[in-house]
């Protein structure tokens, strides 16, 4: 029973850190932002800070991971189609409830490793799904691993663009366009890359 109760206790105070942490985030910038200011917002001291994280880089990480979590969600995943191997309309209203989370982590140095983060974490998933589902209904054009990191890539600069766009298209439309992209017998008749 104790054990239980030093998880729940852990878990409660990486839990009041993250809140610090992102609140923080939505005050400032990432690089003005120190360990004490963590410490003073979650009402913790610093030796229990230190049980939990290293420094406030492995805060930060531990809320991307977070929200990568919160990504590719098993709700999201049942709501898909046995076709579908990205579900792009839940992932899009998924960014678009979560676009000022995602503004805030995308400012400053770590935008890249955010992205990063969230391609890897999309190749991943489709790949699983590829090779759960439709690599036994359907011969694959490709290997797996180069088909998923394809599709990731190709979400994530639509999803980019749309941000940078304000967001001026539902995420219907947009999960439309994406189809239309990435499935050559969805382009218009005529419609040639090369």
């Amino acid at each position: 029973m104790k054990q239980n109760k030093q998880d729940r206790r852990s878990q409660r105070t990486r839990q009041m850190v993250l809140s610090a942490m992102s609140e923080l985030l939505r005050e400032k910038r990432y690089e003005a932002i120190t360990v004490r200011d963590i410490l003073h917002r979650a009402d913790i001291g610093s030796s229990t800070f230190y049980t939990h994280f290293f420094d406030k880089e492995d805060v930060q990480a531990s809320l991307m991971e977070h929200m990568l979590d919160q990504l590719i969600q098993p709700s999201a995943r049942s709501e898909a189609s046995d076709q579908e191997i990205l579900p792009s309309l839940q992932l899009f209203r998924h960014f678009q409830e979560h676009a000022q989370q995602l503004q805030i982590f995308s400012r400053g140095r770590r935008e890249s490793i955010l992205w990063e983060m969230i391609e890897i974490t999309l190749s991943r998933s489709i790949e699983q799904t590829l090779l759960s589902r439709s690599a036994k209904k359907y011969p694959l054009a490709a290997p797996p691993a180069a088909i998923a990191h394809y599709l990731a890539g190709a979400f994530l600069s639509l999803l980019r663009w749309w941000l940078d766009a304000d967001m001026s298209f539902s995420p219907e439309q947009m999960t439309e366009i994406f189809q239309r992209l990435v499935l050559p017998d969805r382009w218009a008749e005529g419609m040639r890359l090369t």
